[in-house]
């Protein structure tokens, strides 16, 4: 999933750094407030077991309500226990307390997703957000990531960053010291969806809210909907961007999806006059590039660099597909294939280094898939992938990480559509390469109170889509009346005639018209061998 930026106002796509490799698990902060940008926040540590099963015996505890700046909660330690097996973690939790009189009692917790993002690294983008004016916003470090025993990997060393942009996705001796060295603060099988549920329902309790508004988007949708499932009359309303149904089984479909976003992505163009002038052949150029690819991979210098490397056609196809996560990168598609079918491939290499860069991906991905996705993969959809540009790479390559990682348990029932009479509104963006449209239909198929926005040239994320604003008033107008009654849009449909989200379109960009956004080209890579 590793989601990027959807919502700005829900900001739940914000990527985490990863740690060069062999960093510790955090062993708990002196200060929870660290790092958090609001001066009126409240931050804490709630204890949990690590082992879910111990819940019961042991408890979570924090010894304190949530405190501030001036009266930090103590630190927690993970691995405190003599055994694994009673070894408890710290669960960082920040609270930015309403900010308007009368503040209502419940607030909106907002859970990130990857699996793999910290959920208090969002806090900047809530500080001034609307949403606060009567209600709290709580933002809580899943297990595994941020101030939360986190599972930190560097599958993409620092040190040797020019080589790591060009390593597999998931480099199988890095993912093998990864487990070493996590598997002595960590029992990496108790990193699970159930057990994050748990966690949540510890917070919440300790924070005393009665009921809870949640908010997730992508992996944090399942997060949401598990809660729901297990706890729900706590929860008052949910709000689903790109909604993961239990039934997907990452990455089986990973092909189909990227493939079905970039055929949306050049019919917008060829449908565009300037962008069809400028690329008349970019369907043909995309499908002779990647074949050229697969058949003889392109060697490329990069600047200042002196070590030559193998560009392959599942580097592309990872950078192309990061690039159709957000709408306002999607504009620049057709002119970055235009460019690398001509022997410039600097265009990809930048996006490969950037998503690499910013990627949350580490143990708590790792322990969560190989768990709930990737044993469950339909070998049917992973044969409709290897038609794709994309391929079955990201199978491959997840598979063979599976074999050396952890295996949590999952229950069949996780795997069954979560039945809720809850209030729920789903955004989905009818071009969005990882959770595609038709997993938000299936999710809303079993809420009948459910709300469907679906925006045209909507992608994994918004950015560069004009008309956000009617779409960020019908969620405020949802999580406000806590209902779909009077917030506009249609159901399970694209947005209709009361709250306009069709008129969301994708803003004009330079890249359309042949040329780089900012008018200028990007870092050149010289081409040493052709592809051809």
């Amino acid at each position: 999933m590793i989601a990027s930026g959807r919502l700005a106002a829900i900001a739940v796509g914000l990527m985490a750094a990863t740690a060069p490799l062999g960093a510790a698990a955090s062993q708990g902060t002196a200060d929870p407030c660290a790092g958090v940008s609001a001066r009126d926040a409240k931050c804490s540590v709630v204890t949990v077991p690590e082992n879910p099963s111990a819940r019961e015996k042991h408890g979570a505890r924090s010894g304190q309500a949530p405190s501030t700046r001036s009266g930090q909660a103590p630190s927690t330690r993970s691995g405190q226990a003599a055994t694994a097996g009673a070894r408890t973690i710290p669960i960082r939790v920040v609270v930015l307390p309403a900010t308007g009189e009368n503040p209502l009692p419940d607030p909106i917790f907002f859970l990130a997703g990857g699996p793999g993002q910290a959920a208090t690294d969002l806090v900047r983008g809530f500080t001034n957000s609307p949403l606060r004016a009567r209600r709290d916003i709580v933002l809580v470090d899943q297990r595994g990531t941020g101030g939360s025993n986190p599972l930190t990997c560097g599958f993409y060393r620092p040190e040797d960053e020019a080589s790591g942009r060009f390593a597999d996705f998931l480099p199988i001796d890095r993912v093998r010291a990864c487990r070493e060295e996590l598997e002595r603060v960590a029992d990496l099988a108790q990193y699970t969806t159930a057990a994050s549920v748990a966690d949540l329902e510890a917070v919440r309790e300790h924070l005393g809210y009665e009921r809870i508004n949640l908010a997730g988007g992508s992996y944090g949708t399942r997060l949401v909907l598990e809660y729901a499932r297990a706890h729900g009359p706590r929860v008052r309303t949910m709000v689903l961007d790109g909604a993961v149904p239990p039934s997907a089984a990452a990455p089986a479909g990973f092909g189909v999806s990227a493939q079905q976003a970039l055929d949306g992505i050049l019919d917008e163009c060829l449908a565009e006059a300037s962008c069809a002038k400028a690329f008349p052949d970019v369907r043909t150029r995309a499908k002779e590039l990647f074949a050229r690819l697969r058949a003889r991979p392109m060697q490329v210098r990069l600047p200042n660099e002196e070590t030559t490397f193998t560009l392959t056609a599942d580097h592309v196809a990872e950078a192309l597909r990061y690039l159709t996560y957000t709408t306002q990168n999607a504009s620049r598609v057709p002119l970055l294939i235009e460019q690398a079918h001509g022997g410039d491939p600097s265009g990809f290499l930048q996006a490969l280094r950037t998503q690499r860069r910013g990627s949350p991906l580490g143990g708590l991905y790792l322990s969560i898939t190989c768990a709930e996705d990737v044993r469950f993969a339909d070998p049917d959809l992973v044969a409709r992938d290897r038609e794709t540009y994309l391929s079955d790479y990201r199978y491959r390559q997840q598979h063979a990480a599976c074999a050396e990682w952890p295996r949590g348990a999952m229950t069949e029932a996780s795997r069954t559509p979560v039945r809720s009479e809850v209030p729920t509104l789903l955004v989905t963006g009818a071009l969005d390469p990882a959770t595609p449209p038709s997993f938000a239909e299936e999710v809303a198929g079993t809420l009948p109170n459910s709300l469907l926005l679906k925006l045209p040239s909507g992608g994994h994320g918004f950015n560069g889509l004009d008309g956000l604003g009617c779409v960020n008033g019908i969620r405020d107008r949802f999580i406000e009346q806590g209902s779909r009654s009077g917030s506009g849009g249609r159901t399970r449909g694209h947005g209709g005639r009361d709250g306009h989200p069709d008129r969301t379109r994708r803003a004009r960009a330079p890249a359309r018209h042949g040329r780089p956004p900012s008018g200028r080209a990007p870092d050149r890579a010289r081409r040493i061998a052709s592809g051809a």
